[in-house]
């Protein structure tokens, strides 16, 4: 199957009046015509940081070090603003973590979707009109006719974060991402907008980037998983190897803190003990070392290499090849 975007190589670093984070450091995956790609990771491991990436949505004090972003035969880092305003909205879209943050507050709902069509050439304000009103009939939103005319504080959270999916596939974009979608949802709402991804990704045949510290959103809607620490990349492979068969020392004990797989009423929920590395400052070895339950001298020393446990699971760990 081919690939619709992939990452080369990408490093990123964010000047600071300390220095320099080395946020993201060699991220290499694609995600592939008609596919769900989950990134997943603890807090502050670069998964916010590479999905803008892809749509170019650095912040002012982001540095690429390396590395590209193809979409189209075309690295995204180096358009110009004019073209990646072709690009975004058009044929990638995003979804941000927070819709209050991300609709303007002042612009009706109405007016912001038929906004987002001023690439329609030659379709009237009806038209662009009743293309909202489908599209927000097709995430579920009742009365959309009414919803048109309100502002986005008159709407409930998972109301705004339905309205911006809507949004963002307007346009019918070939790739969807989505930041922790439902961080601000309650449960119940979360598993509605999770169901509503996959259905719109079925029926627009589109791909989707899809971010989450979430381990069960991540299982439930991804095809295949890219798990990240510390800016890089530890394992990734397809949903059911990362779930069933993880290989890496931090895959296996991010699985082993999900709460859905405790099985004994506990008071001392599972945890990984130690602290996330200093990104100013690298180890030399492995970034995982000091956490690692099964750390042994090359860990310290040495940066693991990428080792293929099957043409479609990879992952990165000294103790990979040293059982082969």
């Amino acid at each position: 199957m081919s690939s619709l975007i992939s990452f080369e190589n990408l490093s990123i670093d964010f000047e600071t009046p300390a220095g320099p984070v080395h946020a993201v450091r060699n991220v290499n995956f694609e995600v592939a015509e008609n596919k769900v790609v989950g990134i997943v990771g603890e807090s502050g491991c670069g998964k916010t940081t590479v999905i803008s990436a892809a749509i170019n949505l650095l912040s002012n004090n982001a540095v690429v070090t390396s590395g590209k972003v193809i979409f189209e035969n075309k690295n995204i880092l180096n358009l110009s603003e004019i073209e990646l305003r072709r690009i975004r909205g058009n044929k990638i879209s995003m979804v941000f973590q927070d819709p209050m943050t991300s609709q303007n507050p002042v612009i009706s709902i109405g007016k912001q979707m038929m906004d987002i069509q001023y690439r329609q050439k030659g379709f009237s304000k009806e038209q662009k009109r009743s293309n909202s009103i489908d599209m927000l009939n097709r995430v579920g939103i009742p009365d959309p006719e009414m919803r048109l005319n309100q502002f986005p504080h008159e709407l409930s959270g998972g109301m705004r974060q339905r309205i911006s999916i809507a949004m963002a596939i307007l346009m019918k974009p070939s790739i969807l991402i989505a930041d922790e979608p439902t961080t601000a949802l309650d449960v119940t709402m979360e598993a509605q907008i999770i169901h509503l991804l996959r259905e719109l990704q079925r029926e627009f045949s589109s791909s989707i980037l899809f971010a989450s510290h979430n381990l069960g959103l991540i299982a439930e809607l991804c095809d295949e998983v890219v798990v990240m620490y510390a800016g890089e990349i530890a394992e990734k492979g397809s949903c059911h190897d990362i779930f069933h068969r993880p290989t890496h020392p931090y895959t296996k004990a991010l699985l082993a803190c999900d709460p859905s797989r405790i099985t004994e009423r506990t008071r001392k929920l599972p945890t990984i003990q130690g602290d996330v590395p200093n990104l100013q400052v690298i180890p030399k070895g492995c970034v995982f070392s000091d956490r690692c339950p099964a750390v042994h001298d090359p860990c310290y020393s040495h940066r693991p290499r990428e080792f293929s446990v099957s043409a479609t699971h990879k992952a990165s760990c000294h103790l990979l090849h040293c059982a082969n």
